[in-house]
Formats: structure tokens, sequence, C-alpha cells
């Protein structure tokens, strides 16, 4: 080798060096069910992710004058609290800056208190109010919570629906019994006849329970749970010969769902979705268009994942870091943009401040946003 190529080769060795230390990788998990039943749900979420991270690293973003690298860890909680615990563990043990779960309000809780200990920020759509009242400093919920869609859940019957008879039935999770309660508490006050009645999804036996709704001619029934016991009610009430309006939160509350229903879902049935629709904002029909090139028709939750993914970058960025300990306090101190939810901030507690909640009815198959009903 003579000199000049020696120079030239020790140049190039500097320049790749310099260009490596411009750039920075971001490990940013995302933990939800991507088996069993709400497996649906978890892959919507996922894939919400991995648009967004698309994006990012397309547009060249940069992190404290480096060019950050983000990529995605997928875990499967199987929607279950002890394998979300297990899922946390395994995400802070993979050095991850942030994580994107759960999906289950549950699993969500159970699992905090890990990321909590790694100082790993863990931003979610899980509605429990619990999961941000626990003085976790990590917890922050991108979606409204379910005081708030409880109070929605609740003038939809009361008001927009005028019910006179309500069954309210729940799973006996802290996602359904919480919902549960909060619809029950909003109804209350009002002139209306309300059974409560709890359940569970391996042992019930939901032709019994629909012939006793349907003999009591209860003109609504309100299911907080997921699908695992939603849908087999509904099934049977449908089965019973009973037209009750029947009411659920945003854990049955996706195209989806409808199409699991086989028909049963086509007359009478309302859910809310705690959070905007992509079609609200023009940056939502272009998220739209890129998840249906790579995924097909968005989910309820891809919307959310895809704002959650920019807001924690956005984090780190204000923050000038990829530590999690160092732009933690970002997210509770800046505001950021949410392509699709608009402009996002955190209250002391880490729950989003003016969360929106819009109310969706079954026509023709397909779920078609009320604003009427709100």
């Amino acid at each position: 080798m003579n000199r000049m190529t020696s120079i030239a080769c020790s140049l190039a060795a500097i320049i790749l060096l310099g260009a490596c230390s411009r750039e920075v990788t971001v490990k940013i998990g995302v933990a939800a069910p991507m088996s069993g039943p709400l497996a649906q749900y978890g892959k919507d979420i996922a894939n919400g992710a991995q648009v967004a991270v698309d994006e990012l690293n397309a547009d060249r973003f940069y992190i404290d004058g480096k060019r950050a690298r983000f990529e995605l860890a997928i875990e499967d909680d199987k929607a279950s609290p002890e394998e979300g615990v297990a899922v946390a563990k395994r995400l802070a043990g993979a050095g991850v800056s942030a994580v994107f779960g759960h999906f289950n309000s549950g699993v969500s809780i159970a699992a905090a208190p890990v990321y909590a200990a790694a100082g790993i920020p863990q931003l979610s759509v899980s509605t429990n109010p619990k999961y941000t009242r626990m003085g976790l400093k990590t917890t922050f919920r991108i979606t409204a919570d379910d005081i708030q869609q409880g109070a929605a859940l609740a003038n939809l019957i009361r008001d927009k629906l005028r019910s006179k008879t309500l069954y309210i039935v729940d799973d006996r999770t802290t996602f359904g019994t919480g919902i549960a309660d909060e619809v029950e508490r909003g109804v209350q006050s009002k002139m209306l006849q309300a059974t409560r009645l709890g359940l569970d999804a391996k042992g019930a036996d939901f032709t019994d329970v629909a012939k006793k709704i349907a003999a009591s001619s209860a003109d609504t029934v309100f299911f907080g749970g997921d699908e695992a016991a939603g849908m087999p009610l509904l099934v049977a009430l449908r089965a019973a010969g009973s037209e009750a309006k029947f009411v659920v939160a945003d854990a049955m509350c996706d195209n989806s769902t409808v199409r699991k229903a086989k028909g049963s879902a086509d007359n009478n049935y309302y859910c809310t979705i705690a959070g905007v629709p992509s079609s609200w904002l023009s940056a939502g029909i272009a998220f739209s268009e890129m998840y249906k090139a790579k995924f097909g028709k968005p989910g309820a939750y891809s919307a959310l994942s895809y704002d959650g993914i920019h807001v924690l970058a956005q984090a780190m960025q204000e923050g000038r870091s990829t530590s999690p300990q160092t732009f933690l306090p970002t997210l509770t101190k800046a505001s950021f943009s949410g392509k699709i939810q608009g402009g996002i901030e955190f209250d002391e507690k880490g729950d989003i401040k003016d969360g929106t909640v819009v109310i969706y009815q079954v026509i023709g198959g397909e779920m078609v946003e009320q604003r009427n009903l709100l």
C-alpha cells in the first residue's frame, strides 16, 4: 500500500467513524396482546407504531445533534397481568428508552411498577383511572380515562338513547368493573331502572344470562369488558330474541369486533373510543394512507400508537437525550404535536389534558361516528 492509498484509507475511516458517532439507535418497546382473542388490537397498536417509526427514520429525525434511528421491541403480553410483568422485565433488560403499552388496564397497572423502578416512561391506552394514580412518575395516558368515557357512555344511555330499563354487565376484570362502575354512577341521578350483573368469561352460561336479560324487557344492555365475555353475551342476546341496545366501551369498539359478531352487532350496537379519529385532521388522513399501503385499514388504536411514538420521539428531542431518566421530565413539562390528536399535554398525574371521547354506531356492518350522540 503506497502512502497516498494509506492516507485515503485513513480519511475514509475517520469519516465513517464520524458518521457513526453522529447516529444513535433508539429502541422503543411496544407491549400488547399479540395472541389470543384480543390479538387484533395488539397488532393494530404495533402496526401504528411501525408506521411512526418508518416515518421518523425516513424524515432523518435528530436528537441532540445525532440522527436517530428508531426500532421497535414488540412483546406479546397475552392480555395477562402476570405476563405483562414478565414483558416489562424483558423490555427493561433490553434497554428500551420508552414503552408504548399496555392495552388492558389490568396489565398496564401490573407492569407499571417495573417500568417505574427502571425509570422508563410508559405511555398507555389503558383507561382505568388507577393506572395514573399510583404515585408513579413514569405512567402516562394518551387517551381520556374511564371517568370521562363513563360519563359519555352514561349520557348516551340516559339522554340520547332515552333508556328506561338498563342491564349493566361486567366481566369482573379491572377494566370491565371500572368502566361499569362509572356508567352505573352516571345513570343513577336520573329516572332509570338499572340492574347489575358480574360474570366470568370462562364459567358463565351466556344462554341463561341472555334469557334473563331478555325476560327483564331491558331496552338497553351496557357491557363492561372485552370480547372474551362480551361477544358470546351479544350473540346469545340476539339468539334469545332481544333487540336491546347493546352499548360497550373501547375494548369492543373496532371493525374487527363487528366482523367477529357475524351480524349480531348490525342492529342497536353502540361503542366509544377514547381518542381522536384519524379522519378529523389532514395529517390523520395522510396517516391512514400510509397505514393502508403497509397493513390495510387502520384499527381503532393504530392512530393512538402512531401519535404516541411521535410524542415519545419529541420528548427525547426536547430533552436532548434518549436516556429515559434524562428526557422523562419533559413529558410533564412540554407540549407535543400529536399528528392526529393535535396538541398533547400531560398533567401532573400523567393523564392527557382535554381527552376526547367519540361515539360510534354500527350501521350496515361498519362503525360510523355519531357526533350527534355526544
